[in-house]
């Protein structure tokens, strides 16, 4: 983990100030009252992994299962790209589909990106904002004869579909993503790629996706904020296509007033959603629901088979 994240979140007035929240959901007098006072336990999850500096887990299984290594992984899943470039690679069993596994492949944009990967291994994937033109790939395996893994489906190109921001009215827009003047479409592409997330996404009859979460971070006056995405990816045919990409979760800091006995106030907001897989069809596909964690936001999005693609409703 980048052990220069706790101190993002105490940096003083060098940091920017543009990713101030509005608005508190609550006000602790000190610092050691923050994680009591976040609402859900994704929320504080994130908190925790932000302010401990401690080794994340091993979220997109760089433990390889028996079979795989990396660099069998690259070959198949990114066919014709540099392996040098390799600033992660991991595979994990899907519990839904016996047998198969889920892999995932992260290319630095030039080889110098991977070149600390053996002495300082990476927990996730740098996106838009840190080293620009790092790629991710991801592909699906099952064993085949002698019990060597066979690729079923992979993406056919790195993926780049935006986080929509836009529907998701119980969770703050990133900065960098929101440009503050409600003119045009709020979207944007994650910070960075975190780890599997293999929940029992049914889309229809015989027909799991697989989930894969991705974040933001903003640094800003004595504070912070996290933020997650959930990504959904289906088997079709051969490929590996993105059907939902839905902000999940957002967790803010920002340190106010200092007090006589050292202590500072700080202003603590955040929220995150569930995603349920309703019983109505649309077009052969499940509707999906994101529900606010102890609030009572919702929303339903629709599978939509002119776009491929899950739409809000």
């Amino acid at each position: 983990m980048n052990m220069l994240l706790p101190r993002l979140w105490l940096c003083l007035a060098a940091c920017s100030l543009s990713a101030m929240p509005a608005s508190a959901d609550t006000t602790v007098r000190s610092l050691s009252k923050v994680r009591g006072a976040i609402k859900t336990a994704d929320a504080r999850a994130a908190f925790d992994r932000e302010m401990s500096g401690a080794p994340a887990p091993d979220g997109f299984g760089q433990q390889l299962p028996e079979g795989f290594t990396r660099d069998f992984l690259a070959l198949q899943i990114a066919p014709g790209r540099d392996p040098n470039r390799m600033v992660l690679a991991g595979a994990k069993p899907w519990p839904q589909r016996p047998g198969m596994y889920v892999g995932v492949v992260c290319l630095g944009a030039l080889p110098i990106y991977a070149a600390e990967t053996p002495r300082h291994p990476a927990w996730d994937c740098k996106g838009s904002e840190n080293n620009a033109g790092n790629e991710i790939w991801f592909g699906v395996f099952e064993r085949g004869a002698g019990n060597v893994p066979r690729l079923v489906a992979r993406t056919d190109v790195p993926v780049a579909v935006p986080t929509d921001w836009g529907s998701a009215g119980n969770i703050d827009v990133p900065p960098t993503i929101d440009s503050g003047d409600g003119k045009g479409a709020v979207v944007g592409l994650p910070q960075t790629w975190q780890r599997f997330d293999l929940a029992p996404y049914l889309l229809r009859d015989g027909d799991y996706a697989f989930g894969v979460r991705a974040g933001w971070f903003e640094s800003y006056a004595g504070g912070g904020a996290s933020f997650e995405a959930l990504y959904l990816f289906q088997i079709d045919g051969k490929s590996l296509r993105v059907v939902f990409a839905q902000p999940m979760m957002f967790n803010q800091m920002l340190a106010g007033e200092w007090h006589k006995d050292g202590t500072r106030s700080h202003d603590v907001s955040s929220s995150s959603n569930s995603l349920v897989v309703l019983s109505s069809v649309t077009d052969g596909f499940h509707d999906l629901q994101l529900r606010e964690k102890g609030g009572k936001s919702r929303q339903t999005f629709q599978w939509s088979e002119k776009m491929k693609f899950y739409q809000p409703q």
